[in-house]
């Protein structure tokens, strides 16, 4: 068996630690802060073109309805319209708040990265400031986007099942 040569010493000194700590947290902080931007992005966009596509298909078709026809559809269809109304706030609802929750990471890393630690050796990595916070826009906006997505499989269900495509087609 080989002898380990290494000294039973630290691999690193204090700078160099520190200031491998220091690039990783400012690191870590631009990609948080990139992840809430396309995190953002994508679930907004992506829930918001599904319920408007939906609201926009509606009223499209209330607009080649006889005025009889668009009179009974407007009763048979504010189950629908409002299904995805609301899920269209708890898409927007849920972008939001995965936007704040990657902003309180970005946040945490830039008080946790402390330039004094550079050349102070009495200090080291500084206090997350949004511990609880992370928690809540996190549920937040999983529950919301959840619930947004069922808001289209309701409000599709409500059009299928409904009185909507007999009042406007006259069926």
């Amino acid at each position: 068996m080989a002898e380990d040569n290494r000294s039973s010493g630290p691999m690193m000194g204090r700078d160099a630690a520190a200031l491998a700590v220091y690039n990783d947290l400012k690191e870590s902080q631009r990609a948080t802060f990139q992840v809430a931007a396309e995190w953002g992005r994508w679930l907004i966009g992506s829930l918001v073109l599904v319920h408007s596509g939906a609201l926009f298909g509606m009223f499209s078709l209330l607009n080649n309805a006889t005025a009889a026809q668009a009179t009974n559809a407007l009763q048979s269809f504010k189950i629908p319209v409002w299904c995805f109304v609301f899920g269209l706030l708890l898409a927007l609802v849920s972008g939001l708040c995965a936007w704040v929750n990657w902003s309180m990471h970005s946040f945490n890393y830039m008080a946790q990265a402390r330039y004094d630690m550079l050349w102070d050796p009495a200090k080291w990595v500084g206090d997350r400031k949004y511990v609880r916070g992370l928690d809540v826009t996190n549920i937040v906006s999983i529950v919301a986007g959840v619930l947004s997505a069922l808001c289209i499989a309701l409000g599709a269900a409500t059009i299928l099942h409904g009185q909507f495509l007999t009042a406007v087609l006259g069926l």
